[in-house]
């Protein structure tokens, strides 16, 4: 398990949504992750927030072979970047996914799910990722 405080800037997150998909989103830093919502809006939403209605119960951070969190600045700013900007959301060609994988790599890969972004990844930084849970927040944060 990690704690919110070590979830380093630029980190990609993730949490389930019904125990068929994932939604992930790149941590930019106090208790703020950004994420593509359906809608097109790329915003800015707390731990809770990004929880919200999603069947998932657990925040994951994405950690490198030992299980130390990934970080990535630029990916941070990335994501920073285009708050409050709108994309046209797509469920399979411009998703949450994709989104995150243009912030982290900087480029734009045909990622259409969780696996893909994932494979992505791991083939880009040469390992396997692993995921931990990240502790939840004390209530007076939410």
């Amino acid at each position: 398990m990690v704690k919110l405080s070590e979830v380093p800037l630029g980190a990609l997150v993730v949490c389930e949504i019904f125990h068929l998909f994932e939604h992930t989103g790149i941590y930019i830093g106090e208790g703020q992750i950004v994420e593509l919502q359906g809608t097109g809006l790329v915003r800015s939403v707390s731990v809770a927030r990004f929880m919200d209605n999603r069947s998932g119960e657990e925040l994951m951070v994405a950690c490198d072979s030992r299980g130390k969190p990934l970080g990535n600045m630029a990916a941070a700013e990335r994501a920073a970047s285009q708050i409050f900007t709108y994309q046209t959301y797509d469920l399979i060609s411009n998703n949450c996914h994709r989104f995150c994988c243009n912030c982290l790599s900087g480029r734009h890969w045909p990622v259409t799910s969780f696996f893909d972004l994932r494979q992505v990844l791991e083939q880009q930084l040469g390992h396997q990722i692993l995921f931990k849970t990240v502790q939840s927040e004390p209530k007076r944060f939410r």
